[in-house]
């Protein structure tokens, strides 16, 4: 063998002996290198095999193509991602080896690699065939869903609304509720006829015979809103109301109708109206005026006031063995109701309707043995479970356990100085209440000089928590002047002797030794005789009596009949007079002391002029307290608009006055004894 047979031997030897280039290939993908001169055509030679393309799984998410759009898109990221890359094979190699045979274990093992790589490539193809066909089957439903238009409503128009209820104004300083802050207010002109209001005919009959024909304003505002409605059913609450009104303006007469309307068919008799009065000639006065108006029925009408011994009216007021029928109307004073809560076991208030609280500005300012708050715990004591007669089990039966007296009472609240203090109404308890004010904010505010004093003394005249003042239409009012505080008796003494008054004269002190002393100087003065003597005519001799508190009852009573029937001219009293009492033959009211604040002037001078009767009042005052007469009681709202008038003091002589100082010398001998 030559030497060039020999070497051509070991060059196919060598070649047998290497590993096949496609084989290589195969098995071990290469990566290609980057060419940038080039564009790039084939994806195969951009990235790895091992590398999942973003951008192209980017489009399998955009699924808003149509049909062949997204099907093209799957594909072609799909198979992207799963290719291999194909081995290079040289052109010096010959591919095609079917025919050849492998030549070692090496070229075995190599095949078998070969053949699961083309297993795992078509498990891949079918995992990516069925995501395919999901994609597919949903892209297309996704497309057309959003490709739909939305059609335009049609036919549809925005319904009618009714006209918005206007807002009330609500004054943002205020710190009252709005029931206080904004009361219904009823205008003095109104006076329907009796007739027009559904009452009983019992009722009217007892009205014409008494001579009452015509309401007056607080009647027609309250007999509207108290009287039984048959429209409703029996337990439908209804408001709890608060009244403001004039004395003498008939708010006794207000509540007693209603009252008397919704008993006049009652079975069984209890207390079923309370009504609390502060003073014991206020609740003579409310039953005196019940029995007038319940006569021909068998309502009983009693009172708890104080003037009885305590086992006696105790008989008066509840049924017992003995015969009485007890008190249907139960009129009495806070002292003596809270002793009859406490120590009268028998006296119940869970069959009350009706709760009365008349001069509720006075009796809300004194504590009067917590009567508030007592009364409020006996209307809140739940009813007892068991019968009164029979001791019959409700609850061992399976029936609701009955409701508490709070639940079932109406509260009527009344004053002629209504306060609007929250503090002072929220142990009352009242429920959706209303404040009704006759001609309070209509009226006018009239200051005594014709000055506006309101940027100056708006302070002092409201402090944000105002009463609710009302003075009578008809009330005649006329202020003096007085330099001299030491001739007030006289300055007094001269202006009655002048006046055409001469009878029903009540004058008001700010105590009782101011009362007692006066009513001796006048009664020295008079018997001087003071006054013109009138042409015709003889001078009058003045009768003189004092009512004070230290005055036995008997005593204040007995005056207080006398001056009724003017067998007295002259009552003077401190303010122990200045409510509760009627007094109709009043003609003038005389504020000799000035009066501690604007409701103890309205009351005083309430006692004329009522139902609807002209009066007349005369204030003597002091030049140190005229200032506080502009800035309170000239600030009062009157429906009169006069106003006050400003009168001149009468002329004071030297006899007068020289008689004045021998009256002063006499007194002081009586009061020395000597």
């Amino acid at each position: 063998m030559t030497t060039y047979d020999m070497s051509k031997k070991r060059k196919r030897d060598l070649e047998a002996s290497e590993p096949n280039p496609g084989a290589t290939a195969e098995a071990k993908p290469r990566k290609p290198k980057k060419d940038k001169s080039k564009p790039q055509e084939n994806r195969n030679e951009q990235t790895e095999s091992s590398e999942y393309p973003e951008t192209k799984f980017a489009s399998l998410a955009n699924v808003a193509e149509t049909d062949t759009t997204v099907e093209e898109s799957v594909v072609e990221a799909v198979t992207d991602s799963m290719e291999v890359d194909e081995p290079v094979v040289p052109k010096d190699v010959v591919t095609d080896r079917s025919s050849e045979k492998p030549s070692s274990k090496k070229d075995r093992k190599k095949n078998r690699k070969d053949e699961d790589l083309s297993t795992g490539h078509l498990s891949i193809l079918s995992k990516f065939d069925k995501y395919r066909a999901e994609v597919i089957g949903s892209g297309p439903k996704a497309a057309v869903k959003e490709a739909i238009p939305e059609e335009p409503l049609q036919g549809l128009h925005p319904l009618p609304q009714p006209d918005q209820a206007p807002i009330p104004k609500v004054d943002p300083n205020s710190v009252l509720p709005s029931y206080l802050s904004q009361p219904t207010t009823v205008p003095t002109s109104q006076r329907p006829p009796f007739e027009s209001f559904k009452l009983p005919d019992l009722l009217l009959q007892r009205l014409e015979k008494l001579g009452f024909t015509n309401t007056f304003p607080v009647q027609s505002a309250l007999l509207p809103l108290l009287l039984p409605d048959n429209r409703l059913p029996p337990s439908t609450p209804r408001s709890d109301l608060l009244v403001s009104a004039a004395t003498g303006s008939g708010k006794t007469l207000s509540y007693l109708l209603p009252i008397l309307a919704s008993l006049l068919n009652r079975v069984v008799p209890h207390t079923y109206a309370l009504i609390i009065v502060p003073t014991h000639e206020l609740a003579t006065q409310v039953q005196r005026t019940a029995h007038s108006l319940a006569a021909g029925t068998s309502l009983k009408i009693s009172t708890a006031i104080g003037t009885r011994s305590f086992d006696v009216e105790k008989d008066h007021i509840i049924a017992n063995d003995v015969g009485s029928t007890g008190a249907d109307i139960l009129i009495a004073t806070p002292g003596r109701l809270v002793e009859h809560i406490r120590n009268n076991p028998l006296f119940t208030l869970r069959h009350l309707q009706w709760l009365v609280v008349d001069e509720a500005d006075r009796l809300l300012s004194q504590s009067f043995q917590d009567w508030v708050e007592i009364v409020g715990d006996e209307l809140q004591k739940p009813f007892s479970t068991e019968d009164e007669q029979g001791g019959f089990d409700i609850k061992s039966a399976g029936l609701r356990i009955p409701k508490r007296a709070a639940d079932n009472v109406r509260k009527v609240i009344l004053s002629a100085t209504m306060t609007r203090d929250v503090g002072r109404l929220a142990g009352l308890k009242l429920r959706r209440p209303q404040l009704i004010a006759v001609d309070d904010i209509g009226g006018q505010e009239i200051s005594m000089d014709g000055s506006d004093n309101d940027d100056e003394d708006q302070g002092t005249a409201d402090k944000g928590l105002r009463e609710l003042n009302s003075l009578p239409s008809t009330l005649e009012e006329h202020y003096y002047p007085v330099s001299n505080a030491t001739q007030k008796p006289l300055i007094l003494a001269k202006l009655l002797s002048d006046s055409k008054t001469k009878s029903g004269i009540l004058v008001f002190t700010k105590s009782n030794e101011s009362a007692s002393r006066l009513a001796r100087l006048l009664e020295l003065l008079f018997a001087k005789k003071l006054g013109k003597k009138r042409k015709g005519s003889s001078q009058k001799d003045w009768s003189i009596a004092v009512s004070t508190s230290d005055k036995r009852k008997k005593e204040i009573s007995a005056n207080t009949t006398k001056f009724k029937a003017s067998t007295i001219d002259i009552l003077i009293s401190t303010d122990l007079m200045a409510r509760g009492v009627d007094l109709p033959n009043a003609q003038l009211i005389i504020n000799y002391d000035t009066p501690r604040n604007e409701k103890d002037y309205i009351h005083r001078v309430g006692r004329t002029a009522r139902a609807g009767n002209s009066g007349i009042t005369w204030s003597l005052v002091e030049d140190s307290e005229a200032r506080w007469w502009w800035t309170g009681i000239g600030k009062v709202r009157r429906s009169n608009s006069d106003g006050i008038k400003k009168e001149s003091l009468p002329e004071l002589n030297d006899e007068a006055l020289q008689v004045y100082e021998e009256a002063l010398e006499k007194l002081g001998r009586e009061v020395r004894g000597n």
